[in-house]
């Protein structure tokens, strides 16, 4: 999965994860006041900067998009493995280049284009409508003025038209390429294997004194032990707040007022369906034939009171074995083509025969509960109780802002939360990654920390709810160990590799072997090794059953066919080599082709028109003046 997310970091997922950084904002701690100069900018592309401030929202952000998307499978090492750093500051310069360039081309974007950018965000709706002041609250939390946020989409516009551009010309997708295509993602092999091990050639190795030295005197990084701190910080807390902070009723019902479209409870129904489903390959004549079923169900039903009976005859919905039943269904939580169906027909009544996305459908609505304005009264403790987590973080933003400007000067931490009994703590040596009390792995507080000198404190850095003021205690710059601090370490990896070579020879040996035409059950006969059989399997998969993830060696694969069934070489995994060979081909249904020509001939010409603008970016890039700071890297 990380070799997978390595090649996309730099593409489509980071793309997406920027576009959506675009109208997303959290805070960042800044730099500290006192301090050595140092490049003020992540990078300058023709004269224009990229400001550090707009690289580390970011950056965090996109950090934020992968833990969201990977869950506790994202680790630190993985962003200099993905490279994330680099790949952020490589996406910021490119859209900065698409930016320039539409300028030059003098491409623009209209005031009335803007307007409706902004006014069809779902993030400023409330029931399908533009709101204002969800607009403004929005600009509010995230301290921007409405021409910053302005500027900002205007420029997003800007990109989006030239990117649609130049993608226009990427071309198109012949007939050949596009059977090609399905054949490679359709069809199905079985492949016989042999696996060999470095485990098998442990006890054949040894490892000498000249040997592993000569080993780390190459690999000396591998080795390098992180630069490691003793962070002591302040916390202010919301959740310490929220018992002092006081709400007015007046604030209370001003709250009410102001958003009242935000209490009320949409229309419901509780509703029983009938579905015959559509399937992509489907005919027209298929559907027609459907269409007429239907419309007989429907005249049965309109002559019968037992509308679940009929569910549980016909019905091709999940909710069959339960009569049809949908239970109470939202406004606004269903397809377009369906919502009228639902919300327009009368309790007891049948809604005629609705064509959706699954297929066609007949609703019958046992009842239905009008939009209702809740009163101030029904709400009143859910508002108290969010104006009292905003007045807390308030309060603990202004008190992180108190112990700032008290601290700059004497830095005593521990005499300020002794006098005002703030919570206070103190890490042990941390490297990038662990674990912080209280707070957990969070790359922005190791970070910041990082940017200090000993005994300097930080500006005020917001993490999550809660508020902090970080003090570095000390530091332990990076170092690379001598041989004797980690000649354990060296000896098993200079093992590993002399078993892992053994086992490459070996499965050379064993190919060659079959290459020259003998059955692979005839050159084990004499070897500590067996055949044994993948199944079938996708070759577009880009995993192999009983090998494992195999990307890297998918085009190998796909080089396949019953006329050369043996590769040029064995694949190399994490578990050690595998020799295969061709086995059994399962060509697909032919028929099929033609039911997903059109969705793989718009994912092709994506692909290609992808291709296209990457070819057309590396043209700007190789006329620009880009210069880099290297340091944030």
């Amino acid at each position: 999965m990380l070799r997978i997310l390595r090649e996309h970091a730099s593409s489509w997922m980071l793309r997406g994860i920027l576009i959506l950084v675009a109208v997303t904002f959290i805070s960042w701690g800044g730099y500290s006041l006192i301090r050595e100069k140092r490049p003020t900018y992540a990078a300058k592309v023709n004269g224009q900067m990229i400001g550090l401030k707009e690289y580390h929202e970011t950056l965090q952000n996109v950090i934020k998009q992968y833990r969201e998307a990977m869950g506790s499978a994202f680790s630190e090492k993985m962003l200099e493995e993905m490279n994330i750093k680099g790949n952020v500051l490589e996406e910021l310069i490119n859209r900065l280049l698409i930016l320039q360039e539409g300028k030059r081309l003098g491409i623009s974007t209209s005031d009335e284009e803007l307007r409706r950018m902004i006014e069809s965000h779902p993030s400023f709706q409330s029931n399908g409508r533009f709101d204002p002041r969800l607009y403004e609250r929005f600009l509010r939390l995230n301290r921007l003025s409405p021409g910053e946020f302005e500027q900002m989409q205007k420029e997003n516009l800007l990109y989006f038209k030239v990117v649609s551009l130049i993608k226009l010309n990427g071309g198109k997708v012949s007939e050949g390429e596009l059977w090609d295509a399905y054949l490679f993602e359709n069809e199905r092999i079985n492949l016989h294997l042999i696996k060999v091990s470095p485990e098998f050639f442990q006890k054949e190795v040894s490892a000498n004194e000249i040997e592993m030295k000569d080993y780390y005197q190459k690999h000396q990084e591998e080795f390098r032990i992180p630069t490691l701190i003793k962070v002591q910080y302040l916390a202010f807390r919301p959740s310490d707040f929220e018992a002092t902070v006081q709400v007015s009723p007046d604030e209370i019902k001003r709250f009410y007022e102001l958003r009242k479209e935000n209490f009320k409870t949409p229309k419901r129904v509780r509703a029983r369906e009938i579905l015959l489903a559509l399937h992509p390959q489907d005919s027209n004549e298929k559907v027609e034939e459907k269409r007429k079923k239907i419309e007989e169900i429907l005249e049965k039903a309109k002559k019968t009171k037992d509308f679940a009976a009929l569910a549980r005859q016909y019905s091709q919905s999940p909710s069959a074995s339960k009569g049809g039943d949908l239970g109470w269904v939202e406004e606004g939580t269903v397809e377009e083509s369906l919502q009228k169906a639902l919300f327009s027909t009368k309790a007891g009544e049948l809604s005629g025969v609705v064509r959706g996305r699954a297929g066609f459908y007949i609703f019958k609505i046992e009842e239905v509960m009008e939009e209702k304005q809740k009163s101030l009264e029904e709400v009143r403790d859910q508002i108290l109780q969010s104006l009292k987590r905003e007045k807390s973080k308030a309060e603990a933003s202004r008190k992180a802002d108190d112990a700032f400007y008290s601290l700059f000067r004497n830095r005593e931490l521990e005499a300020y939360a002794r006098e005002k009994n703030i919570p206070i703590k103190t890490t042990d040596f941390i490297k990038e990654g662990d674990e912080i009390p209280e707070i957990g792995r969070n790359p922005s507080f190791y970070s910041s920390a990082l940017s200090l000198k000993v005994g300097e404190i930080s500006p005020v850095l917001s993490l999550g709810p809660n508020f902090y003021i970080l003090k570095l205690m000390d530091k332990k710059e990076s170092r690379i160990p001598p041989l004797e601090e980690v000649k354990e370490e060296v000896q098993r990896r200079v093992l590993r590799m002399k078993a892992e070579e053994k086992a490459r020879e070996f499965s050379q040996e064993i190919l060659k072997e079959i290459q020259a035409g003998k059955g692979m059950k005839e050159v084990v006969q004499a070897k500590r090794v067996s055949v044994e059989e993948t199944g079938f399997f996708n070759r577009a998969a880009g995993v192999i059953p009983k090998i494992g993830p195999a990307m890297e060696w998918m085009s190998l694969i796909s080089s396949l066919s019953t006329k050369n069934p043996v590769p040029k070489e064995a694949i190399k995994t994490q578990e050690g080599f595998f020799v295969v060979k061709l086995h059994q081909v399962e060509p697909p249904d032919p028929e099929k082709f033609l039911s997903q020509k059109k969705a793989l001939e718009r994912r092709l010409l994506y692909q290609r028109q992808e291709e296209f603008l990457r070819n057309w970016l590396q043209q700007l890039r190789a006329k620009a003046k880009i210069e880099m700071n290297k340091e944030i890297l």
